[in-house]
């Protein structure tokens, strides 16, 4: 499987495939380099940067979070990038700002830890066992390196270490835990009676002749929205695409093609040996001087990589370490890979790591991109770039024009921009680019509707802007009867229900009042009786909604009868007879011990949401 995955690294096509994937998250840098810059990054924690780069990643992963979530029925505008990307900023620099306590808290990642974590996830493993192949295949395609995966495995697993750090930091004490018992393990004797739907619905019943006399009685309730018939002018970064200079074009390539160039790139492997704390310098030695004989006897590198490497994390990977351009490693670890063929293995190369023996993989060609390969993903860049100067530029101009004319043909004619119209639009629904609320809002302000201005400019997703006027008002009419009768049946049934049960519930109180039981009021109705003595918050048998009325009524000689609306719609007309403080000594080992687990995860959660809040407010956070 690896040598043709290897193969195919080696043509044209791949290489230039790789170039595609970093002009596309480098598109930015396409623009400063065109247009000039403005900064490296889009945010600085403390002094460390987050790059234009790592925000479009967490973009991209927050947009793939929502397409699992929400799967074909995604609204496309939760995945612009405009929305996501404050909360892709936000969430990295409390990333940032947690990693750099973790750093000063000297937490670290070993190796071993790192290995184990890698060695344990179901998807590398075939028939039940790691695969480095498969490994390497199920990476690439969710788009990440083992050295990116590897270094993720690292900050999570110190972000682990922190996050328990201050979580174990938390304890309880008795008093809490008294005062926990009493609110937790109360008990409660709750007695109801139930009301089914069907015999609310029945007593609820509305006629046709209620419903049309509620429509005569003032029909103009029953009227439509006032709606608009819009001019408008949308303009968007596609109306200024216009064909680039070849000259420039070629220019451009040139001015660039040095940057994206693919440096040589070298796949390696090794075995690492480490000088243990309690080791002496003649037994390390001979265990280097073993290794060497080892190789040197032609034994397989990956099995004597498992067996004898002290780095965890690449031998579970037969000691690979992944690809370099020669800027990776130690500077005498790339000496040695730069003096090895493939397949060669070096002598021992000593580090402050240990002694390496350095194996090459394979050797992936540098290669310069070719101007025609991507002269259609440059010119797109460019086009794009200019249109949006271009855009930019108009929209000054349409903001100027528009500002005191006395309709939006004057400006349009003037800029060359086509005037629209709209069909009905109303506060709450239309069609286009009255579809967006904000649009709409505009339209319906005091300046515009009433006032009979041009709106301001409104900026959309998506590079558009749009200026909007009054061209015609249309008056609220008062619809007809067969429009809206079934919308007056149902708020008549809605008054009559709730009517109903507000009567039922008074009846019941008044007759508990007179002396009867409401267990006798249940049997002479033929309403179902239910009781539930002692019942908890947790664990109980009742209905929820049973559930938080008994334990939110009050107790006592005055207590009155409530109810409540089950989910089935059936109505539950519910008594408190008893209540019963909890007591810490009446719970079990495994009830104390679980509400004390509890208590400490919530106040470790409180913690640690308040760690985060004194990171940001000592911080230095700058935005870009």
């Amino acid at each position: 499987m690896m040598q043709s995955i290897r193969a195919g690294t080696q043509n044209t096509g791949f290489k230039i495939l790789i170039f595609l994937i970093i002009l596309s998250f480098a598109g930015f840098g396409l623009e400063q380099v065109i247009f000039g810059s403005s900064g490296t990054s889009v945010a600085e924690v403390n002094g460390t940067e987050i790059t234009p780069q790592e925000l479009q990643v967490a973009i991209e992963g927050q947009k793939r979070q929502l397409m699992q979530i929400f799967g074909d029925n995604i609204d496309p505008e939760m995945l612009d990038d405009d929305r996501i990307r404050p909360r892709a900023l936000e969430e990295l620099i409390e990333r940032t700002l947690l990693l750099q306590a973790a750093t000063e808290n000297a937490m670290v990642a070993s190796s071993r830890a790192i290995g184990e974590i890698v060695g344990s996830i179901d998807v590398f493993k075939v028939d039940g066992a790691f695969d480095a192949d498969q490994y390497k295949v199920v990476l690439a395609n969710a788009g990440y390196t083992p050295e990116r995966f590897r270094r993720e495995q690292t900050q999570q697993i110190i972000l682990s270490q922190l996050q328990q750090g201050v979580l174990a930091s938390d304890f309880v004490t008795t008093a809490e835990l008294v005062a926990a018992a009493e609110a937790t393990a109360e008990e409660r004797d709750v007695r109801y009676l139930i009301v089914t739907d069907e015999a609310l619905r029945s007593s609820a019943e509305v006629s046709a002749d209620s419903v049309r006399q509620v429509y005569d009685r003032d029909p103009s309730l029953w009227t439509s929205d006032a709606t608009v018939i819009a001019d408008y002018i949308l303009i968007s970064r596609d109306d200024f695409l216009a064909p680039v200079d070849q000259v420039a074009l070629q220019e451009q390539f040139d001015s660039i093609q040095d940057e994206y160039t693919v440096a040589e790139q070298t796949l390696i492997a090794h075995i690492l040996l480490i000088q243990g704390d309690d080791e002496s310098v003649e037994a390390y030695t001979r265990r280097v001087d073993d290794a060497a004989s080892r190789i040197a006897a032609d034994e397989d590198f990956a099995d004597l990589a498992a067996e004898l490497s002290d780095d965890v994390g690449s031998a579970a990977l037969g000691g690979e370490l992944g690809f370099t351009d020669g800027t990776v490693f130690p500077e005498a670890m790339e000496s040695a890979v730069n003096s090895l063929a493939v397949g060669e293995v070096s002598a021992g190369v000593k580090t402050d790591a240990g002694t390496h023996f350095i194996r090459i993989l394979e050797r992936v060609a540098g290669e310069t991109p070719d101007y025609e390969q991507l002269k259609n993903e440059l010119e797109k860049s460019m086009q794009e770039a200019e249109a949006d100067q271009t855009l930019l530029v108009t929209v000054d101009e349409l903001r100027e024009l528009s500002f005191n004319a006395a309709d939006l043909q004057q400006p349009g004619g003037a800029l060359s921009l086509s005037v629209s119209q709209s069909s009905p639009v109303s506060l709450t629904s239309g069609d286009g680019v009255f579809s967006e609320r904000a649009v709409r809002e505009v339209l319906f302000s005091d300046e515009v509707y009433l006032e009979g201005n041009n709106s301001a400019i409104v900026e959309l997703s998506g590079n558009r802007f749009v200026v909007v006027r009054v061209a015609e008002k249309r008056a609220a009419e008062i619809l007809p009867f067969s429009e809206v009768a079934k919308t007056i049946r149902a708020d008549l049934e809605q008054s009559a229900e709730l009517a109903a049960k507000l009567a039922l519930l008074e009846s019941l109180r008044s007759r508990r009042n007179e002396g009867e039981r409401l267990e006798e009021i249940a049997t002479a109705e033929g309403y179902e009786w239910r009781v539930e003595l002692g019942a908890r918050r947790v664990g109980s048998l009742l209905p929820a909604e049973v559930v938080t009325l008994a334990f939110s009524m009050q107790y006592g000689m005055d207590a009155e009868l409530e109810s409540t609306q089950l989910v089935n719609g059936d109505l539950a007309i519910v008594e408190l007879a008893g209540v019963e403080p909890g007591q810490l000594e009446n719970l079990s080992l495994g009830e104390k011990g679980a509400m004390s687990a509890q208590l400490i995860q919530l106040q470790g959660q409180l913690s640690m949401l308040e760690y985060r809040t004194a990171l940001r407010d000592n911080a230095e956070i700058i935005t870009r």
